[in-house]
């Protein structure tokens, strides 16, 4: 299966969730990068054109704030919302990127 990613459209044996997916792998895509979301740390795979929007920006300063750099979580960005919460970032930040 090739580990291709278009513009939110993903692959039958990935998880999707809007403008994010949920991947067992450990290869990223070109263009994107992991956080781990919710109590049971889900992996999830955003495109970086996120980073500009103030919404996602407001999640990673209070992610820094709960967590600290590192130091609860090494080499994971971990942030502090649910997921069906993160679900409905990840869809408003799709809807309003075109």
């Amino acid at each position: 299966m090739p580990n291709k990613v278009t513009d939110m459209h993903f692959h039958r044996e990935e998880e999707e969730d809007a403008g994010a997916i949920r991947r067992s792998s450990s290869r990223t895509p070109r263009g994107h990068f992991v956080v781990y979301v919710g109590t049971k740390l889900e992996r999830f795979v955003v495109p970086t054109r996120f980073l500009k929007s103030p919404s996602f920006q407001n999640l990673l300063e209070k992610a820094a704030e709960e967590f600290g750099y590192a130091e609860a979580h090494p080499n994971k960005i971990v942030l502090p919302c649910d997921v069906s919460t993160f679900r409905s970032l990840v869809m408003f930040l799709t809807s309003h990127d075109k």
